[in-house]
């Protein structure tokens, strides 16, 4: 473990603080554009690959998924806030209509936990699109990750190239083109899960362009989408850490199952998510020590309320 300059805090020891040379503005041209997108992708690359099995990695790809909610209802020419689709999410109970808002961080949640190592990577990402759409996919994908393809096979002209073909063929699926255009670069990276970065970053106006222009601002999305992965990810690790820290010195049946839900979701429902059962398990709690429980980490300061309401409260991850 190292101490944060900034915080004194430990963090992981692979999980170094992004150099000035990449997050300072260096101008616009299409050379420097794709050095510091292939930099900072290198940098995510070194903090997705986790040896020591510290990052919340579902945890993560959750926040940035809520990012990328909030930014593709906005080129739908919504305003939902982040909080208001949080909400929406984590407060509809089962068989409940989400709404737009809830509905598309469903979609996002949904692809980040696609298995790209897995067989049915393709069907599950079928599953997150409109059927028109997925039809198209096998082909679109083989001809987008092809490298004689295009100009070129950096894994962001893939994506790009990705984003174009949905586009083109569906002007106004444009949550679907970012979702497959995540997808595609997440494979041509190597990496398990695909991680939303031009859902949070590629704008409606860059959606407008094609060819050359679509690839350059895929670049500068890229970039500044895995900066701020790597930001959220590094404190992420840092309040996780100090989770678990505690987490032992917890004494409710079940509080192991409920502290690792809280690595995994944004928010947490006492009332639907730790009782009766414990989300995802067969552990039971009951509502009153579900709130006791949440009382008790918020008391330790690992996890805070995030609603400032009375009732229907979530919590989540201290910072």
């Amino acid at each position: 473990m190292r101490k944060s300059a900034a915080t004194g805090e430990a963090h992981p020891a692979y999980l170094p603080p992004l150099p000035s040379w990449v997050t300072q503005n260096h101008g616009n041209t299409p050379e420097t554009e794709t050095f510091l997108s292939g930099a900072s992708l290198a940098m995510l690359h070194m903090v997705l690959a986790d040896p020591t099995e510290m990052l919340p990695a579902e945890l993560l790809r959750n926040r940035l998924a809520l990012r990328a909610a909030e930014a593709c209802l906005k080129t739908e020419g919504r305003r939902e806030s982040e909080t208001d689709i949080r909400d929406a999410f984590y407060l509809a109970r089962d068989g409940d209509a989400m709404g737009p808002a809830g509905d598309m961080f469903a979609r996002w949640r949904k692809v980040g936990a696609i298995g790209l190592k897995q067989g049915d990577w393709l069907k599950k990402l079928k599953s997150c699109v409109p059927e028109p759409i997925a039809e198209g996919l096998p082909e679109w994908i083989d001809t987008a990750m092809d490298q004689r393809a295009g100009q070129g096979g950096s894994p962001v002209e893939q994506a790009a190239r990705m984003v174009e073909f949905v586009i083109a063929a569906f002007p106004r699926e444009e949550a679907s083109a970012l979702i497959c255009g995540d997808l595609v670069l997440a494979r041509a990276l190597g990496w398990a899960h695909p991680v939303p970065l031009l859902g949070v970053h590629l704008k409606r106006r860059d959606l407008q362009a094609a060819g050359e222009e679509l690839t350059l601002a895929s670049h500068r999305a890229v970039a500044r989408g895995a900066q701020d992965a790597v930001h959220l990810a590094r404190d992420l690790a840092r309040r996780v850490q100090r989770l678990r820290t505690v987490a032992p010195k917890l004494r409710a049946k079940g509080s192991a199952a409920a502290v690792a839900l809280f690595l995994r979701e944004v928010a947490v429902l006492p009332s639907t998510m730790l009782a009766p059962k414990i989300k995802g398990t067969n552990i039971p709690m009951t509502g009153r020590a579900a709130r006791r429980l949440c009382d008790r980490l918020v008391e330790l300061g690992v996890v805070r309320e995030l609603t400032g309401r009375s009732t229907f409260r979530l919590y989540g991850v201290a910072s």
